[in-house]
């Protein structure tokens, strides 16, 4: 089993905007992948971070998941309209700031 943890740092006041635009994103994937994201907000230590989680049964699941993302036209879109609004500043994310973690259960 795969735990995949995804990090991102929000623009300070923007929590509301990142959360939300998180939870459209998170169902996005759902309908597309089946895989079901877990949205959280960081409570302790460096503040104003948010992380999407996700378990797969293993990395080729993941792979397999990561590819049907890659090539729906919805989430195509989706990945344009995030990096436009990355471009003219207007993203509830601060770019650079994506961390992605694969972790194993045994």
């Amino acid at each position: 089993m795969i735990h995949f943890r995804k990090t991102v740092q929000f623009a300070p006041g923007r929590q509301a905007d990142a959360v939300a635009r998180a939870h459209t994103n998170a169902a996005l994937y759902k309908e597309v992948t089946g895989a079901t994201v877990r949205l959280s907000v960081v409570t302790t230590g460096t503040l104003g971070r948010l992380c999407f989680s996700a378990d797969f049964e293993s990395m080729a699941a993941r792979e397999a998941a990561e590819a049907k993302s890659d090539a729906d036209p919805r989430m195509i879109a989706r990945m344009k309209e995030n990096s436009q609004m990355s471009r003219d500043g207007t993203h509830p994310m601060v770019p650079g700031t994506w961390h992605d973690e694969y972790w194993r259960y045994f």
